[in-house]
C-alpha cells in the first residue's frame, strides 16, 4: 500500500489515495497498466504512472507518464525498478495513513480509542462488582428473614 502524494495520476488516482500495489513479472506489464517504480537515484523514492509504451531494445524497459501530465517521464523504466502494477485504490484513505504516523495522528487515533476502550472496560467491572455484592447482601439479607 502506498499513498499518493501528487496529482500526476488524477483523474485515476487522486492525491492522498491507498494505492494498493500488488508485485507482477516485469513481462507481465501491459501498455496502460499504472506501475509502481523506483527511481534510480534513489531506490526509496517511488513513483506511480501509467505505461504508455513498452520497449524492448536492450532489455525490457517502460515508457510511462502521469494522466495530468502532457509529456512522458524523460527517463523509461527498466524491468529491475519496477515495484509492482496497481491493483486498485481507496480516495482519501491516504491521508489517514499519514496522518496516523504524526505524533498527534498516533495520539487521537491509537491512544485516545485506546483509553476509551479502557475506561469503559473499568466502568463494566466497576458495575459488575457493585452488582455482586448486591446479590451477596440480598442473599444474607433473605437468610436473616
Amino acid at each position: 500500500m502506498y499513498v499518493v502524494l501528487s496529482g500526476s495520476m488524477e483523474p485515476a488516482l487522486y492525491t492522498g489515495s491507498l494505492a494498493f500495489v500488488r508485485q507482477i513479472e516485469p513481462a507481465d506489464v501491459a501498455g496502460g497498466d499504472i506501475i509502481t517504480f523506483s527511481s534510480p537515484n534513489d531506490p526509496d523514492r517511488l513513483t506511480t504512472h501509467r505505461v504508455v509504451g513498452i520497449n524492448e531494445d536492450n532489455g525490457l524497459s517502460f515508457i510511462t507518464r502521469g494522466d495530468a501530465n502532457e509529456v512522458n517521464d524523460p527517463n523509461p523504466v527498466a524491468e529491475e525498478q519496477l515495484v509492482g502494477r496497481v491493483s486498485g485504490s481507496i480516495p482519501y484513505l491516504g491521508y489517514v495513513f499519514g496522518f496516523a504516523q504524526t505524533r498527534e495522528g498516533l495520539f487521537l487515533l491509537i491512544f485516545v480509542p485506546g483509553l476509551l476502550i479502557l475506561l469503559f472496560e473499568l466502568r463494566k467491572l466497576v458495575l459488575y462488582m457493585v452488582e455482586t455484592k448486591k446479590e451477596k447482601f440480598n442473599t444474607a439479607a433473605d437468610r436473616e428473614v
